[in-house]
């Protein structure tokens, strides 16, 4: 073939390399060796009979004729990934074996699973929520979906999809009984909901309110779920946040207390090594990363004009 197809590959390094500015990670990016990437770009700047980058140190810059190439390369590729992806939403068929932290299945993870299946026809995802991520593979889960920390450290590959940040939240009626006179909350004697344990509130109080020990006091739920239920019914005030708590917060039934925040957790996606991993998996572990890229970015802008409106 004597064409530019023949160093298709090579093409490919080069938009990762130059869109990334590193070497490092397009290998990372692609899944192959930082020498590997290095021979691509020697290949086509051999070919091209020109240089692509500027190498300064461990440092690279695309040069004139590189960043000319750029842009027509990072179309093609562009429209190769549009090209198959329109293809595998109507053909790629499996079942995908998913488990996910429990509040986040109910709460975040069911409503994309609806839209992802509307997409891909095809493709059926069987959601199991489960306390504990259970071992990933054949027989087990394909992918796992839980806090980062309790996500496998070997034979896994892990992306962070995002953070949670909580701030106190309650019923609109707590609220006003809870504020005084001043406008000012006693947090010394407010009643607090917590979820697994007392730790995410004790760090809220080591960080806003380092005096106090009323992180020792509350009702105490197993979940997440639970918590937002009681807060509802009006028991307390939990540490909200603007993605598990969307709902609940963009309708005005939860309330921001505070606007103090802790960083509580990341969620992440965890699959099997490339060699035993499904397709279907990988395309939804895609498409999930591409969905909170998007979702949480806008619905972090209209929680935050909802908690306004609701001041």
């Amino acid at each position: 073939m004597n064409s530019s197809l023949r160093h298709l590959n090579a093409l490919r390094a080069f938009e990762a390399a130059a869109r990334h500015q590193s070497i490092s990670k397009a290998a990372e990016e692609l899944n192959v060796s930082h020498s590997v990437i290095s021979q691509h770009v020697k290949t086509l700047e051999d070919w091209f009979g020109t240089k692509l980058f500027i190498r300064t140190g461990n440092r690279i810059t695309l040069s004139d004729d590189g960043r000319a190439l750029l842009p027509r390369i990072s179309s093609g590729m562009q429209t190769l990934t549009d090209a198959c992806s329109d293809l595998l939403r109507s053909t790629q068929k499996d079942t995908v074996i998913v488990s996910a932290e429990p509040a986040l299945a109910s709460q975040w993870l069911r409503k994309r699973i609806t839209e992802f299946c509307l997409e891909h026809p095809k493709i059926n995802v069987d959601l199991r929520p489960a306390w504990q991520p259970p071992q990933l593979g054949e027989g087990h889960a394909d992918l796992v979906i839980h806090f980062e920390t309790r996500l496998p450290t070997t034979g896994a590959q892990v992306h962070r999809l995002f953070p949670i940040d909580g701030y106190p939240a309650c019923a609109p009626g707590v609220r006003d009984q809870l504020f005084g006179e001043d406008g000012y909350v006693n947090w010394n004697e407010v009643p607090l909901i917590h979820d697994n344990g007392h730790e995410v509130w004790h760090q809220w109080y080591l960080t806003h309110e380092p005096g106090s020990s009323r992180w020792q006091q509350g009702r105490l739920y197993s979940d997440l779920s639970l918590a937002i239920d009681a807060a509802l019914d009006g028991e307390g005030i939990i540490l909200a946040d603007d993605v598990l708590c969307e709902k609940e917060m963009l309708n005005g039934t939860l309330v921001q207390m505070d606007t103090r925040k802790i960083r509580c957790v990341w969620y992440a996606v965890a699959l099997p090594k490339k060699a035993i991993r499904k397709p279907a998996a990988k395309t939804f572990s895609d498409w999930l990363q591409n969905c909170c890229t998007n979702h949480v970015e806008d619905s972090l802008f209209e929680s935050r004009e909802i908690s306004e409106r609701n001041k």
